[in-house]
């Protein structure tokens, strides 16, 4: 979001520059236009994360607090503390750059029709979505233990093991109900058991351990006791985290995330709805959301047990899922705030025109802030570590698939629920009209 409120104003300021204004000129105007857009993109992401503070719990509240707090110190950086920094600099007769001459006409000059493609989005938006809803409804998914209720251990050994011979002597130890992943590396498993999880006394605490103990005693290269593997004190090897969900909270963990995003969907259509004054920029930014929503969730049902690191979905995944959210809003409304100002700045142009234009305009805007935002992700993803990556990965599939819902899903979405209004109170007009002269 830090990025994207700085792109904005950049890529304003050189559209000024580009008009022929001067220098002080075009940073005034391009700070001036760039303002709407950037606190209805900061707004729409705000609702998501005061959403998650209140329904999440431990690190995704933690996490959304973060995001909040960050959210604000963001926005008041990129529009007054850049202003000062670049009047300061002016005020000193330094000269100031917004691109060179490998970004200067980058996506400049595009005349994409993308209104009169729309069909062939649709087409490709509704394969994606049949596919996608077919694995998460025959396939599923792998959840977690905060939606499944469990015990759940990461385990170190002191040399590398197979996840499928942990697996048959956890397995055999507790007599099914077991999951074995490897986790950061052949000498680390994360193992979850579901095995007297409704017992919530200390005893049955104290009696899993030492049953996951002596099932996995064998496999380390030096001989370890039951104090050692509990606790990383003074050896690296054995439990080196253990997380516990009871049944009745792993229940209220998947009630409450299913109303976070619910209650988001909402939120978000109710406001941008009010904010442009009409209910089909509200339908068309939902629609965008479901199609993202549907997207990541049907990424982690496919390739879940494919790929080489855990793809759960846990309470870190539903933060992931509405930090995209306020994302791909953020992203959208940049583009329909472009759509209103077209629309005032030309009102006797086509609609379809005055979108075209629009989308063409803030094309460079959308690919640079994806482009910057995915290069974090992917190295949050790569070297943040297995604890982190599913969430990261999460992230990274909805940012990337943002321009796509943003641009030639939700726009043109727009232009034909107005066409169909438009049509339905020219016919009501011309009843009116036919009935007055009778």
């Amino acid at each position: 979001m830090a990025v994207d409120a700085n792109v904005i104003i950049n890529e304003r300021i050189k559209e000024e520059l580009r008009a022929g204004k001067a220098l002080r000129l075009a940073v005034a105007d391009g700070y001036k236009n760039a303002y709407s857009a950037i606190l209805d993109g900061n707004i729409t992401t705000l609702i998501t994360g005061i959403i998650l503070m209140i329904f999440g719990s431990g690190p995704v509240q933690g996490f959304a607090t973060t995001l909040v707090i960050g959210l604000i110190t963001s926005l008041l950086t990129s529009i007054f503390v850049t202003r000062l920094l670049i009047d300061s600099r002016l005020s000193r007769g330094k000269n100031i750059t917004f691109d060179n001459k490998f970004t200067r006409d980058f996506l400049q000059n595009t005349k994409i029709k993308f209104v009169e493609n729309r069909k062939k989005y649709y087409i490709t938006a509704a394969v994606i979505m049949v596919v996608g809803l077919g694995f998460i409804f025959i396939k599923g998914f792998t959840f977690g233990v905060d939606f499944t209720g469990g015990r759940t251990y990461v385990i170190r050994f002191d040399q590398e093991v197979s996840a499928e011979a942990v697996r048959e002597k956890v397995t055999e130890a507790f007599q099914g109900g077991v999951e074995v992943k490897e986790f950061g590396g052949n000498s680390q498993m994360r193992v979850t058991t579901k095995y007297k999880i409704e017992d919530e006394s200390s005893e049955a605490d104290a009696e899993v351990d030492e049953m996951l103990y002596q099932a996995l005693v064998d496999f380390y290269a030096t001989p370890m006791s039951l104090q050692d593997f509990l606790s990383t004190i003074d050896n690296p090897n054995g439990i080196i985290s253990s997380e516990k969900v009871g049944p009745t909270v792993a229940s209220d963990i998947k009630r409450d995330a299913f109303i976070a995003i619910i209650l988001s969907f909402i939120a978000i259509f109710i406001y941008i709805a009010a904010r442009f004054r009409n209910w089909t920029w509200g339908t068309g930014g939902l629609i965008s959301l479901v199609f993202n929503t549907v997207f990541v969730l049907s990424f982690f049902s496919i390739f879940t047990g494919i790929l080489p690191f855990t793809l759960d979905v846990d309470q870190q995944f539903i933060a992931a899922v509405l930090t995209i959210i306020g994302y791909s809003l953020n992203d959208t409304v940049v583009i329909f705030d472009r759509i209103r100002e077209y629309r005032t700045l030309y009102p006797k142009r086509d609609v379809g025109e005055n979108i075209n234009e629009a989308l063409n305009s803030t094309l460079s805007r959308t690919v640079n802030t994806s482009a910057t935002t995915l290069v974090v992700l992917l190295a949050i993803a790569i070297f943040g570590g297995e604890v982190i990556r599913g969430f990261a990965v999460a992230l990274a599939i909805g940012v990337a698939v943002c321009p796509f819902t943003s641009v030639l899903l939700a726009t043109p979405i727009v232009f034909d629920l107005w066409k169909a209004g438009s049509k339905k109170s020219a016919k009501e007009a011309q009843k009116a009209t036919t009935k007055r002269k009778k």
